[in-house]
């Protein structure tokens, strides 16, 4: 009897997103001032775009936080006239993303530096959880895996994507991959044009029998070692595909 695979819709992603989601405004502001204790860097994304900067958070108080600004007036002035920032950062190792909408540009001791509310709520990632997304098919990322006999690459689209790996789904004729085997040499290519080079790690292999006969494999895969930069890049792609879905749920365009 075939056997089917479950996908989690709009409903489940949003319960699972919920899970890494501080509201309290106590430990908001707890978060960010470790953040602001650690002098943590983090990188800020000003309107979500794939254009960022370094930043660190100067200050927290009742009235909202200090963000510091870029040595860069060009960069200053874009991030001045964004409508929000998409900001990533880690604390004690764990992931943190969050939104301060309309920063203010001020200065610091001479320098520049942006002024914002706090923001509402943030996501904090657990140690060795993440966050996974399920792929729109006309929006996925996709897997760029060295053909083992010398061929051409192979190209596998993603169907799932996390901070800490992918899942894809390969046919019959590509069923290559072997547990807890490591790959260097392949690539992730996000929908808009950005190229991550990665290795991956087999985590698991799970084979599906269609309706039509069809037996594809779910290869479950884990980044080793992302290079510097990258896991913003993914963190980016994730939050601007949870921003269409929700507008999507609450009927905008």
């Amino acid at each position: 009897m075939p056997s089917t695979m479950r996908t989690n819709g709009p409903s489940d992603a949003a319960s699972e997103d919920e899970k890494f989601l501080v509201r309290d405004p106590r430990q908001v502001r707890m978060l960010l001032q470790s953040l602001a204790d650690q002098r943590t860097a983090l990188t800020a994304h000003p309107d979500g775009s794939g254009q960022s900067f370094p930043s660190a958070v100067l200050e927290v108080d009742e009235d909202g936080l200090l963000l510091d600004g870029s040595p860069i007036p060009s960069v200053n002035q874009r991030a001045g006239g964004a409508g929000y920032w998409l900001c990533l950062a880690q604390v004690d190792r764990v992931q943190v993303r969050f939104r301060v909408e309309r920063p203010q540009r001020t200065l610091e001791q001479e320098c520049v530096a942006f002024r914002a509310a706090l923001p509402a709520s943030l996501h904090h990632l657990q140690r060795r959880e993440f966050y996974r997304l399920e792929t729109p098919v006309n929006e996925s990322p996709w897997c760029i895996f060295p053909d083992p006999d010398g061929g051409e690459p192979l190209r596998w689209r993603v169907t799932d994507i996390s901070a800490g790996g992918i899942a894809v789904l390969l046919p019959q004729e590509d069923q290559v991959l072997e547990l807890q085997r490591r790959y260097p040499g392949c690539a992730l290519e996000l929908p808009d044009g950005e190229r991550i080079e990665v290795a991956l790690i087999v985590c698991s292999l799970v084979t599906r029998t269609r309706a039509d006969g069809q037996q594809p494999q779910r290869a479950g895969l884990k980044f080793d070692r992302l290079p510097r930069g990258a896991d913003a890049m993914i963190q980016r792609h994730i939050f601007r595909i949870e921003r269409q879905r929700l507008a999507r749920l609450n009927g905008q365009s």
